[in-house]
């Protein structure tokens, strides 16, 4: 397969693996209009939250790899994988330079916390500029830090040891008892115990410190194609 294809034409090699048509398709996902899945594949809007979530909730989750969907690296069939790998490794032994993937999308769900380091991860994956630098790995769906973090793409993340000290040009994940959202952080000017969450496309709102459970920042960004 042709590498530095889009999201459009990946979805069209899907249909063309499993050999049915976009309606089959739409309606295996539970869409009742087959409309999205043509405007998505046409070009006419880009894949959301609601895509991503049928998908990888569909009879097909299991054999996509979803990382070669959203970035369109690697195989698109799990079992061919180049770049995840098996959480399963042989002895237990992470390959070198491989960072653990979580599919928990960002900006939706509850606290990743009670996942990330109790449960194995979803897969690893390496061979990505830059990615060296994050200890997780996520996917990001929804459109508010568009145009710098695209819907679909991967993050990676680091924890911090002080995240009192925020840098207001940065981006993080912010994980409250509900929430686990990529935005940028504002200091309230009159209450230190409120932070404003920040992002171009939405309206700016506040969280409380005390609702929060870890700030982590956003030290690896891979947009889709």
């Amino acid at each position: 397969m042709k590498e530095n294809t889009t999201i459009s034409e990946r979805i069209l090699c899907i249909l063309d693996y499993l050999n049915i048509t976009r309606n089959v398709f739409a309606k295996k996902l539970g869409y009742t209009r087959s409309q999205a899945i043509y405007d998505i594949i046409n070009g006419k809007s880009k894949p959301s939250f609601d895509f991503f979530d049928k998908l990888f909730n569909s009879e097909y989750s299991d054999t996509i790899n979803s990382i070669w969907l959203i970035t369109g690296r690697g195989n698109m069939l799990n079992k061919e994988e180049a770049i995840v790998i098996e959480s399963n490794t042989e002895n237990g032994i992470i390959p070198h330079g491989a960072i653990p993937y979580w599919n928990l999308p960002v900006s939706a769900g509850h606290s990743i916390q009670e996942v990330i380091g109790n449960n194995k991860p979803n897969g690893y994956i390496k061979n990505l500029p830059g990615i060296d630098v994050a200890e997780n790995i996520l996917p990001v769906f929804g459109m508010s830090m568009e145009p710098e973090i695209s819907n679909g793409a991967i993050i990676g993340v680091r924890k911090m040891n002080n995240w009192e000290s925020l840098n207001t040009e940065r981006v993080y994940m912010i994980i409250t008892h509900e929430d686990r959202m990529i935005k940028r952080i504002e200091p309230d000017r009159e209450n230190e115990e409120i932070l404003w969450c920040v992002s171009p496309n939405y309206p700016k709102f506040k969280v409380f410190k005390s609702d929060i459970i870890e700030i982590q920042r956003v030290c690896f960004v891979y947009n889709p194609k």
